[in-house]
């Protein structure tokens, strides 16, 4: 029996695991920057970030969420987007969710949502949002790495 038991407890894991039931998966999930964005002139090849689930705006309570509002063709949004990516790869093992944003083509109601109670008017803007869904930071213009790490640090751990 407990032989039957262990397995069962493993294929469950196993399925979980494929499915990402009750593991950290992250919202918009494989972030990566978009080939052919520029980082020295305002050229407009699209949002400067790729990502499976790039719909899905809806924050979830219990994890911090990182909320990048950028536009297409611009020169600070697509060298700022390139931190969020890194960002994004940093925290891959960290009960973090990361929303995208093209404020010009919000994709979805939540996307507007977000828009109208967090944006700030100004590309590029950031805004991490604590485990609780409150508003731990925000900054408007480019922001280093190292700081957004920092910044979302204190969010998990409030």
């Amino acid at each position: 029996m407990k032989l039957k038991m262990g397995t069962a407890l493993f294929a469950l894991m196993t399925i979980a695991a494929a499915f990402n039931i009750g593991t950290q998966a992250q919202a918009a999930d494989e972030l990566k920057l978009k080939k052919g964005i520029s980082f020295v002139q305002d050229t407009d090849s699209g949002f400067p970030i790729e990502a499976d689930k790039f719909d899905d705006c809806q924050l979830e309570q219990g994890k911090a969420t990182v909320v990048f509002f950028g536009a297409s063709g611009d020169l600070n949004t697509n060298r700022q987007a390139k931190r969020v990516v890194d960002l994004y790869r940093q925290s891959s093992n960290k009960p973090v969710k990361f929303i995208l944003i093209d404020v010009d083509h919000a994709q979805n109601d939540q996307a507007r949502s977000l828009i109208k109670n967090h944006y700030k008017g100004y590309i590029p803007f950031e805004v991490i949002l604590n485990k609780s869904g409150t508003v731990g930071w925000s900054s408007i213009g480019e922001v280093e790495t190292s700081t957004l790490n920092q910044q979302l640090e204190k969010a998990l751990a409030n």
